[in-house]
């Protein structure tokens, strides 16, 4: 028989199955109790060959144990329903079933039918990682491909057994009971599995009872697994959109590619790192998967604006806009040139010979001078001694244009005031455009959160000027991202990647000396190394 392991009474995470025949929707206290054909509220099981499934009513007699399992398959309804998270709701329903079956254990399997596969969906952390089996082989899978159900007091006398995870686990499986799962129009949903029914170290086979009980948690099961998988859809949609917007955004931005992804991934694990804190001030908080998710969308999606910025600047190398220092440097050279042409018709036209001292040397080189410097000035490098008072001499010579003066006077970077307001604007474009989207509630801050990262502790941030708590924390730990990942990329045509250590220092004096960035975050995402990232990152 082909099995997972599944917790019985312990709330692991597993992958889940809908079951078999109609299914009632979520049954509440009257549905359970308010139908004299049907006690429990839930039509009897159809009748499968081999399973004696007709034999009493689901609630005789009042009797303690059928009581209490009653009451176990009414609370799973009520705490099951509003569950949507599948891999969650897959390890309630599991825990669940072997409390109410009685058994050591119990699983949930879904069916891939285009992969002809059982799989199941078992939480780790955070996180869930999920687990396939071939559908052609084990007792599940003859369950998931017959749609017949199976009670089997010894399954290694049963041929259809695989013990090959009992080899694995050093589990012993004696007694089954597995049903099919069925959505409301009757389509295979999967299998539901029990195992080794009894506690006390002796598995016993199960009977009837069981299997009605088992048939009724099926039907609950495959209305809630429906719903869950719904929803599931409706995300992987969602997630669908968002991956591809966020391609579209480094496809825009040649010269940042790789850098929302990049972004996203150090925010999350520096996320996950604040969770997992033992000590204030991150102590009491938590990161949900829904909030994970909400930074992972904010993270993925919080260069968004740029799409309205002009492309030019996006990858602005150099200071002066592109081709701007091919016509200056030939317009210096004409003006030599013309300078010794002037000169020299002067000097024939007043009978004296041209020499060397005629000054046409110096003219030749204060121009050479001037090329040198407007060369090195265009590049993205810090401003020498005496820069800017030589650039405003050749500006007031006429040798340079007011544009041409401001570019290469940029103290920082390539941008002009003017380029550097209009590359900030991708914020607030960013935030319109997000806040336009009808966001599910547990997603509702993304656009707050992608509004945020830009913001500094002290104020001096952009566009709102943000001071401390006042900043979403979620937008923090981007903003320690979106610095680490701008100082150490490679791909940045205006400026040279800086080595991490370079990269760490810079962070620690902006958190513990300026006060811009959050000091505790800081020392977080280099004390638990939140900076690596996987090879293909």
């Amino acid at each position: 028989m082909a099995r997972l392991r599944c917790a019985g009474r312990r709330s692991e995470r597993a992958a889940a199955h809908p079951g078999s025949g109609p299914l009632p929707r979520s049954p509440g206290p009257a549905a359970l109790g308010g139908d004299r054909r049907h006690p429990a509220g839930l039509p009897p099981a159809r009748r499968p060959e081999g399973l004696s499934m007709a034999a009493a009513p689901l609630m005789p007699a009042p009797h303690d144990a059928e009581t209490r399992r009653l009451r176990l398959l009414l609370d799973t309804a009520r705490e099951l329903s509003a569950e949507v998270d599948l891999d969650l709701l897959i390890a309630r329903l599991v825990e669940r079933t072997s409390k109410i079956m009685n058994c050591l254990r119990s699983s949930v399997f879904l069916l891939d039918p285009e992969r002809e596969q059982l799989y199941t969906l078992v939480a780790q952390g955070l996180e869930a990682r999920e687990i396939r089996i071939p559908l052609a082989t084990g007792l599940a899978g003859h369950v998931a491909r017959t749609g017949q159900p199976i009670n089997v007091a010894d399954a290694y006398a049963d041929p259809r057994f695989n013990p090959e995870v009992d080899r694995r686990t050093g589990f012993r499986t004696v007694s089954v009971l597995a049903l099919p799962l069925q959505d409301h129009k009757g389509n295979r949903l999967g299998v539901i599995q029990c195992l080794n029914k009894g506690l006390d170290g002796h598995a016993v086979p199960f009977d009837a009872e069981d299997e009605r009980f088992l048939a009724a948690l099926g039907s609950l099961a495959a209305v809630f697994l429906e719903n869950a998988k719904l929803y599931r859809e409706q995300d992987e949609l969602l997630e669908a959109l968002v991956s591809a917007f966020s391609r579209a955004i480094d496809d825009r931005d040649p010269c940042t590619s790789g850098h929302t992804r990049r972004v996203t991934q150090l925010s999350l694990n520096l996320a996950r790192a604040v969770h997992n804190a033992r000590q204030p001030p991150f102590d009491r908080i938590e990161y949900t998967r829904e909030r994970l998710r909400q930074l992972r969308y904010a993270a993925l999606l919080h260069d968004v604006g740029k799409i309205g910025v002009r492309d030019y600047i996006l990858c602005k190398a150099e200071r002066l806009p592109q081709g701007g220092i091919e016509n200056l440097r030939l317009r210096l050279e004409l003006l030599r040139e013309r300078h010794r042409g002037q000169t020299l018709e002067k000097m024939l036209s007043e009978g004296r010979t041209p020499d060397a001292e005629s000054g046409l040397r110096a003219f030749a080189d204060d121009v050479q001078r001037a090329i040198d410097l407007v060369t090195a000035r265009n590049q993205p490098g810090p401003v020498r001694g005496g820069d800017l008072e030589a650039l405003d001499e050749l500006r007031s010579k006429g040798w340079l244009t007011a544009d041409e003066f401001d570019a290469l006077s940029i103290r920082q970077g390539t941008l002009t005031p003017t380029e550097m307001a209009d590359m900030r604007a991708h914020v607030q474009k960013s935030y319109e455009m997000l806040r336009q989207i009808p966001w599910p509630k547990a997603l509702k801050e993304v656009p707050e959160v992608a509004y945020s990262h830009h913001e500094k502790r002290d104020g001096t941030g952009y566009p709102r000027g943000l001071i401390g708590d006042a900043i979403h924390l979620d937008g923090q730990i981007m903003a320690i991202a979106d610095i680490y990942d701008a100082l150490t990329a490679s791909d940045r045509p205006y400026k040279k990647a800086v080595p991490h250590e370079r990269a760490k220092a810079i962070l620690v004096e902006e958190a513990e000396q300026r006060g811009a960035l959050h000091p505790a975050l800081v020392r977080l995402f280099f004390d638990r190394e939140c900076y690596r990232l996987p090879a293909d990152l």
